[in-house]
Protein backbone atom coordinates (compact mmCIF):
# COMPACT_ATOMS: atom_id res chain seq x y z
CA UNK A 1 0.00 0.00 0.00
CA UNK A 2 2.79 2.15 0.88
CA UNK A 3 4.24 1.57 -2.33
CA UNK A 4 1.11 2.40 -3.94
CA UNK A 5 0.79 5.86 -2.39
CA UNK A 6 4.84 6.45 -3.30
CA UNK A 7 4.24 5.58 -7.06
CA UNK A 8 1.35 7.95 -7.09
CA UNK A 9 3.13 10.52 -5.47
CA UNK A 10 6.03 10.19 -7.70
CA UNK A 11 3.93 10.23 -11.15
CA UNK A 12 2.35 13.35 -9.50
CA UNK A 13 5.71 14.96 -9.20
CA UNK A 14 6.90 14.11 -12.58
CA UNK A 15 3.53 15.38 -14.81
CA UNK A 16 3.38 18.84 -12.32
CA UNK A 17 7.12 19.28 -12.94
CA UNK A 18 6.68 19.01 -17.20
CA UNK A 19 6.91 21.91 -19.38
CA UNK A 20 3.63 23.92 -19.30
CA UNK A 21 2.48 25.19 -22.38
CA UNK A 22 1.78 29.14 -22.26
CA UNK A 23 -2.17 28.73 -22.59
CA UNK A 24 -2.78 32.56 -22.65
CA UNK A 25 -0.26 34.18 -25.23
CA UNK A 26 -0.18 37.29 -26.10
CA UNK A 27 -3.21 39.21 -27.91
CA UNK A 28 -2.87 41.51 -31.24
CA UNK A 29 -5.10 43.22 -33.37
CA UNK A 30 -4.03 43.20 -36.68
CA UNK A 31 -5.68 46.46 -38.87
CA UNK A 32 -7.90 45.39 -41.78
CA UNK A 33 -5.34 46.38 -44.85
CA UNK A 34 -1.62 45.91 -44.85
CA UNK A 35 0.71 49.14 -45.42
CA UNK A 36 4.31 49.00 -47.63
CA UNK A 37 6.99 48.84 -45.75
CA UNK A 38 10.91 47.96 -46.42
CA UNK A 39 12.95 45.27 -44.41
CA UNK A 40 15.07 43.43 -45.93
CA UNK A 41 13.49 45.01 -49.16
CA UNK A 42 9.78 46.20 -50.35
CA UNK A 43 7.24 44.24 -49.10
CA UNK A 44 3.78 44.93 -47.29
CA UNK A 45 3.44 44.94 -43.82
CA UNK A 46 0.44 44.00 -41.23
CA UNK A 47 -0.13 46.93 -38.84
CA UNK A 48 -0.49 45.57 -35.24
CA UNK A 49 -1.44 46.53 -31.72
CA UNK A 50 -0.79 44.63 -28.77
CA UNK A 51 -3.94 44.67 -26.11
CA UNK A 52 -4.03 47.85 -24.22
CA UNK A 53 -1.86 49.88 -27.40
CA UNK A 54 -3.82 52.54 -29.28
CA UNK A 55 -1.88 52.61 -32.04
CA UNK A 56 -0.81 50.29 -34.64
CA UNK A 57 2.23 49.69 -35.45
CA UNK A 58 3.80 48.19 -39.19
CA UNK A 59 5.07 44.39 -38.07
CA UNK A 60 7.69 43.06 -39.92
CA UNK A 61 7.13 39.31 -38.57
CA UNK A 62 5.26 36.40 -39.83
CA UNK A 63 2.57 35.08 -37.62
CA UNK A 64 2.65 31.05 -38.35
CA UNK A 65 -0.34 29.46 -38.99
CA UNK A 66 -2.15 32.89 -39.83
CA UNK A 67 -3.30 33.81 -43.24
CA UNK A 68 -3.89 37.28 -43.45
CA UNK A 69 -7.54 38.13 -45.52
CA UNK A 70 -7.46 42.22 -46.07
CA UNK A 71 -10.77 44.06 -45.64
CA UNK A 72 -11.21 42.19 -41.85
CA UNK A 73 -10.04 43.12 -38.29
CA UNK A 74 -8.64 40.50 -36.28
CA UNK A 75 -8.19 39.59 -33.12
CA UNK A 76 -5.22 37.24 -32.50
CA UNK A 77 -3.85 34.97 -29.87
CA UNK A 78 -0.07 34.21 -30.47
CA UNK A 79 3.01 32.64 -28.67
CA UNK A 80 5.92 34.75 -29.21
CA UNK A 81 9.17 32.73 -28.44
CA UNK A 82 12.91 33.80 -28.54
CA UNK A 83 14.98 32.21 -31.94
CA UNK A 84 18.26 31.15 -31.02
CA UNK A 85 21.10 32.95 -33.40
CA UNK A 86 18.85 33.83 -36.07
CA UNK A 87 19.83 34.94 -39.19
CA UNK A 88 21.44 38.56 -39.42
CA UNK A 89 18.22 39.59 -41.62
CA UNK A 90 15.60 37.71 -39.52
CA UNK A 91 13.93 38.86 -36.37
CA UNK A 92 14.48 37.00 -33.03
CA UNK A 93 11.09 36.81 -32.17
CA UNK A 94 9.01 33.42 -33.90
CA UNK A 95 5.36 34.17 -33.68
CA UNK A 96 3.06 31.26 -33.50
CA UNK A 97 -1.19 31.96 -34.38
CA UNK A 98 -2.39 29.92 -31.15
CA UNK A 99 -6.07 31.48 -31.83
CA UNK A 100 -7.93 33.67 -34.23
CA UNK A 101 -10.31 34.88 -31.39
CA UNK A 102 -12.38 37.66 -33.63
CA UNK A 103 -12.47 38.07 -37.49
CA UNK A 104 -14.91 40.84 -38.25
CA UNK A 105 -15.78 42.24 -41.87
CA UNK A 106 -14.76 45.78 -42.35
CA UNK A 107 -16.99 48.22 -44.95
CA UNK A 108 -14.90 49.58 -47.58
Amino acid sequence: MILKHMLFAVLFLLVACGEKEDKAGEILHVAPYTSACIGAGPMDCLRVRSDGETNFQLFYNHIEGFEFEPGHNYTLRVRIEDVASPPADASSLRYTLLEVVKKEAVNP
